[in-house]
């Protein structure tokens, strides 16, 4: 049952519907639990008034967030990964009573609430998104989604275009342009746009598959049968027209998204490849993304901190950026888990490969040979080049010998 629950920080706001009872006090005590995060983002004490944090890949500063706000931020995300839209439109809507200030917030707001329908109140929430930071991108181009989705084309396309205009390198920007274009009509400047983003993303698969549903728009069937040829190519297992195959999916394209910084849009393909989000961290951590390895760990981490592979991936991204004391928390939450039975799950093939690889460097070579045991190292899978590249450096290093003595 949903009741309405007014906001007390907000008189004039319009009564919203909002979860009630056990499942907002379920919340509560889940953000409580997990106001550690905020220690992880903050680089010295509770009252510092700017701190550095990892937003989308990029370093930043910014102002001091409230632990309890953080932490429901992290909760919201990670069930905003899995589809539970209404999990997390509750989870952002209570970050954002502690901490109304954030452009951030309010933009996922609106977007939830427009996927759920709610397209007055997603309205509302951009508006308030904009007034916080006029020109933050994300808040145009998400209203320009939800506008799309209500057949409110030109609208669509104007906010689409200053996002774009605030953000040129966001490719979620320019396919959504070339969709709005597609669907006003507009095939020649579709095509266009998506051609011009396939010079510099010849790998990306929602870009080739954009161009196949513009094609079979403009009755182009050259075009369409080379993005079909490349689709095929680049997921190999999956429908060239339809969704990406489930049971795996191209991690190249994954790879790819977090190189770039791209880790919302590396969170999408690891849900559409129905891989682990613990494993997007673990793979940015393989791939050297310090600051996506760290972002997505601290979420996952949040939400289970028993995630082994999580951990993993904080330690790892702590050891690469030199940062002691992160690494030495991840390290007791291994230790402390493990002890309590709690690590029910064992971290991944990939995630095994790189903590023997940071023991190797911090405490030596027999220290990583007795972490991997006596069996032999972990086969990711001949489908798996990033996997594969961090064995074969792993074999290298255990065989040539020593590190450690820091």
């Amino acid at each position: 049952m949903r009741v309405a629950l007014p906001r007390r920080s907000h008189p004039a706001r319009a009564v919203l519907p909002r979860r009630a009872g056990p499942e907002r006090a379920a919340l509560r005590r889940s953000a409580a639990r997990l106001s550690w995060l905020a220690l992880l983002a903050a680089s010295a004490g509770c009252a510092a008034p700017r701190v550095a944090r990892s937003v989308d890949g990029q370093v930043i500063e910014g102002r001091y967030i409230e632990a309890r706000a953080y932490a429901l931020y992290a909760i919201a995300a990670e069930a905003e990964a899995r589809g539970d839209l209404a999990t997390a439109l509750q989870a952002y809507e209570l970050a954002e009573d502690s901490d109304p200030d954030s452009a951030d917030i309010w933009t996922r707001i609106g977007s939830i609430r427009c996927r759920l329908g709610q397209g007055w109140a997603a309205d509302d929430a951009f508006e308030r998104a904009r007034a916080i930071e006029l020109d933050y991108a994300p808040a145009h181009r998400e209203q320009a989604r939800c506008d799309l989705a209500a057949g409110r084309l030109e609208p669509a396309l104007a906010r689409v275009e200053r996002a774009i205009l605030l953000d040129p390198d966001r490719d979620e920007g320019i396919l959504l342009r070339a969709e709005i274009l597609r669907r006003l009509g507009r095939i020649d400047d579709a095509r266009l746009a998506l051609r011009a983003l396939l010079v510099r993303r010849p790998w990306s698969v929602d870009a080739w598959r954009a161009l196949h549903a513009v094609a079979l728009a403009a009755g182009d069937r050259a075009s369409a049968e080379q993005a079909e040829r490349r689709l095929r190519e680049l997921a190999p297992r999956g429908d060239a027209a339809g969704r990406p195959p489930s049971s795996r999916g191209p991690l190249a394209e994954l790879d790819e998204a977090l190189v770039l910084g791209q880790l919302r849009r590396a969170r999408h393909l690891a849900r559409d490849a129905d891989l682990p989000p613990a494993e997007v961290a673990v793979r940015a951590a393989a791939l050297g993304r310090v600051g996506e390895a760290r972002e997505q760990a601290e979420l996952v981490a949040g939400a289970d901190p028993a995630s082994a592979s999580a951990l993993v991936a904080l330690a790892v991204a702590a050891d690469l950026s030199g940062d002691v004391e992160a690494l030495t928390r991840a390290c007791d939450a291994l230790h402390a888990s493990a002890a309590g039975g709690g690590l029910v799950v064992s971290p991944s093939p990939l995630a095994r490969l790189l903590f023997a690889e940071l023991l190797f460097r911090r405490v030596g070579r027999d220290a990583a040979l007795t972490w991997l045991g006596p069996r032999p190292l972990p086969a990711p899978g001949a489908r798996d080049p990033l996997s594969r590249e961090v064995e074969r450096r792993v074999e290298r290093e255990l065989a040539g010998g020593a590190p450690a003595a820091r």
